[in-house]
């Protein structure tokens, strides 16, 4: 039940925010399609922390993205993952492949495959399983500067499997960071 309240919570900030973002003038991306490939390239990625009575858990996931046009960019990441629940803990390591298209203004269209690492039983150590994710959706970029951006990440897995239980939604928010 509490997971469900912190998902409605990051919703209606999702919503709030982009809200917010279309009250603002939005910016066009630009890119110099003769420019050189340093121009192009982006860095980025989020850092999650979380703590409470029953765990705590860290998420770690720098990204490299490339403007192929003004509206599409691709790129790569990882992830790492640490978590903690009472005597069980668990590093969960990854990978993705991901595209962002540019659609009106900040709002743009994400896809991406992932895979992900994790210990598949809390009761042993050791078995070991590696699932992947296909998260599609949109989201908002919100300019911070010259070149940096806030971003806003709403999205669906379209392989997500309860049975699998790496994770207990297939539902993904997340806010990171572009430079």
């Amino acid at each position: 039940m509490r997971v469900r309240k912190i998902r409605n919570i990051f919703f209606l900030l999702f919503i709030l925010f982009t809200t917010v973002a279309f009250a603002q003038k939005g910016e066009e991306y630009s890119v110099d399609e003769r420019g050189s490939w340093q121009e192009r390239v982006y860095f980025g990625g989020g850092f999650g922390l979380s703590s409470g009575t029953n765990g705590s858990s860290v998420n770690v996931s720098p990204l490299v993205g490339y403007m192929i046009t003004s509206k599409l960019s691709a790129g790569v990441g990882a992830t790492y993952q640490y978590y903690k629940f009472g005597d069980f803990s668990d590093n969960r390591y990854g990978g993705e492949v991901f595209a962002r298209m540019n659609t009106f203004k900040q709002i743009f269209l994400y896809s991406s495959y992932q895979f992900i690492n994790y210990n598949t039983n809390i009761f042993s150590d050791g078995s070991r399983r590696t699932i992947a994710r296909l998260p599609l959706g949109a989201g908002m970029s919100q300019p911070v500067g010259s070149r940096a951006s806030l971003n806003f990440l709403a999205a669906y897995d379209v392989l997500w499997d309860p049975a699998q239980q790496a994770y207990d939604s297939p539902w993904i928010f997340s806010v990171f960071f572009s430079l």
